[in-house]
């Protein structure tokens, strides 16, 4: 698998900010209708190839779905109801 770009810490902080920045209801929209780039359905098809090998059941795919939530809870800070 190939390794993602080498970043500096101000490129770091620069896209986290962007990543953190609220969407207007406006702008979601345009992002979820903007139809896809080639490059983005070939890691989309090469992601959900390597799923499929990697857990070839239903049954397998859920059990990972399942395990990776219950890894996701534990590192979300508690909410407040």
């Amino acid at each position: 698998m190939k390794q993602g770009p080498r970043l500096t810490a101000a490129q770091r902080a620069e896209i986290e900010a962007w990543e953190n920045t609220p969407l207007s209801p406006e702008d979601f929209e345009a992002r979820v209708r903007a139809p896809w780039t080639e490059r983005e359905r070939e890691d989309f098809d090469a992601l959900v190839g390597w799923f499929q090998r990697r857990y070839p059941t239903a049954g397998e795919r859920l059990r990972a779905i399942r395990h990776r939530m219950v890894q996701l809870r534990r590192r979300m800070p508690p909410v407040d109801r």
